[in-house]
């Protein structure tokens, strides 16, 4: 691609715009829309033994040779470090370290997060993945696997099916040597899709058998295998692996697949405001095994039953709400009855400065297949709030019930919103210059995280930042 005039076209901004400040978006910064449930930032002396188990065994798989010792496992100022060694121990040439948060913390959905310097050298194999807390093999999800003969190249992928017939969506992303310094590696899981990311970048996403269960993390460092093949004479040992921090993340709407349907069958929602009839059903499930439904008050007069969840917001961001319906034949729509995905822009006080909706389901749907409705609008002038509602109305006494099932609401990604104030305006663009014509550049100004701030950065930066966000 052609980079000069874009770069004159950029410097130019920046000179208009009169700023030449840094600012760039903190490493390990997370967009609106998720709330941080559990980390461990490894501040202390040793392994935190209620987040942590450190394994203890010479594992069979994948014809490993490492004894995983608890004596390879670390924590001193403030990072986390795996010791890859020879060392004879159990029976094996190799002793190394796995950790793991099983028994301790596990979550169905969500940002899975880890900042690491990874080995390198023939025959190492470091990874961070997740596995089901109800024990059995596969589902598993890899959030990074790395090969220490190609250190430029991670490898993210998800499992499936059975033991016996394991079947795999996988891709990989080659950039910078990722031994040579920390880089950030996260998911984020939803209920249809696995969203992978290295440095905030978006790399892959699968949405092929996506997982339901609630998973713990691990993480490792193996000494070969058959994967990544073993130790030879140009292997280096010792190698570490260096965590920075683990960090897991909810969405700000809780309960988005109606698993967890409070203290008995027929509740009020957990994580819900809901009003009239409202609940979760062992049926119609898109995903897991309950789904929400709503219906009618039946008073003969103009009437709705709802369930709402709100989020912090600012001026000018989009967000956008997706969600699964089914007009289920054995209790269908009728009349006039409708449901309803609505998003209401609210102020301080809690009044309404805007709103979109869209029929989800009427008498007219289709029955017996689940729908995706999808609803996105941009925060006007004076919105803090958002609220993602589920409305039923029913005019009349016709019957009829509306089953809905993974709901989600996400801020639209914007690349090149460069500080993370969440809004793409003009000082992202010359923080980014600055920041790229920095002596020598800042990290952040390798946009397309391949290694290194070069031009192709600056114009695909440029691009980013005129065009909208995705």
């Amino acid at each position: 691609m052609s980079t000069g005039s874009t770069t004159m076209k950029a410097v130019g901004l920046v000179l208009a715009l009169g700023v030449l400040a840094g600012g760039a978006l903190a490493q390990g910064a997370v967009p609106p829309g998720w709330t941080l449930v559990w980390s461990d930032e490894f501040d202390g002396t040793a392994l935190d033994p209620g987040r942590w188990r450190a394994e203890n065994a010479a594992l069979v798989k994948n014809n490993e040779q490492q004894y995983y010792s608890p004596a390879n496992v670390t924590v001193a100022d403030g990072l986390l470090t795996i010791l890859a060694e020879r060392r004879f121990q159990g029976g094996r040439p190799y002793t190394s370290g796995l950790i793991e948060t099983r028994n301790r913390f596990s979550q169905s959905f969500g940002r899975f997060e880890v900042r690491a310097k990874l080995p390198r050298t023939r025959g190492l194999w470091p990874a961070i993945w997740m596995l089901p807390q109800a024990g059995g093999w596969p589902p598993e999800i890899d959030i990074m696997e790395l090969l220490g003969h190609q250190p430029h190249t991670v490898h993210m992928s998800h499992h499936w099916g059975t033991p016996q017939a394991v079947q795999t969506q996988s891709d990989s992303f080659t950039g910078p040597d990722f031994s040579a310094d920390f880089h950030v590696f996260a998911v984020e899981w939803f209920p249809e899709r696995i969203d992978y990311f290295v440095d905030g970048v978006l790399r892959a996403r699968h949405t092929v058998s996506v997982p339901r269960d609630a998973m713990y993390l691990i993480i490792n460092t193996a000494v070969g295998g058959n994967w990544p093949g073993f130790p030879d004479d140009t292997t280096i040992l010792p190698q570490t692996m260096l965590v920075d921090y683990a960090r897991v993340y909810r969405r700000n709407i809780a309960n988005e697949s109606f698993e967890d349907r409070g203290p008995a069958n027929n509740q009020p929602l957990l994580g819900w405001t809901t009003a009239g009839n409202c609940y979760s059903e062992p049926i119609n499930a898109r995903s897991g095994t309950r789904s929400g439904k709503m219906f009618g008050n039946f008073t003969g007069a103009p009437n709705s039953s709802s369930m709402h969840q709100e989020v912090t917001v600012a001026e000018g961001q989009t967000w956008r709400a997706t969600s699964w319906w089914r007009n289920w034949s054995q209790d269908r729509m009728a009349g006039g009855n409708r449901a309803l995905l609505r998003l209401e822009w609210r102020d301080d006080a809690g009044q309404v400065v805007g709103a979109v909706e869209q029929t989800a389901l009427d008498a007219a749907s289709p029955t017996d297949v689940h729908r995706e409705i999808a609803l996105s609008a941009t925060a006007p002038a004076g919105a803090t709030r958002l609220r993602l509602a589920l409305v039923f109305t029913q005019p009349a006494m016709a019957v009829g019930a509306a089953f809905v099932d993974d709901v989600v609401l996400d801020r639209v990604s914007c690349p090149a919103d460069f500080n993370g104030d969440g809004v793409t305006d003009p000082d992202d663009l010359s923080d980014f210059i600055a920041c790229y014509f920095a002596m020598p550049p800042c990290d952040a100004a390798d946009f397309s995280a391949d290694g290194t701030a070069d031009p192709d950065d600056l114009s695909d930066f440029i691009a980013a930042y005129f065009n909208p966000c995705s």
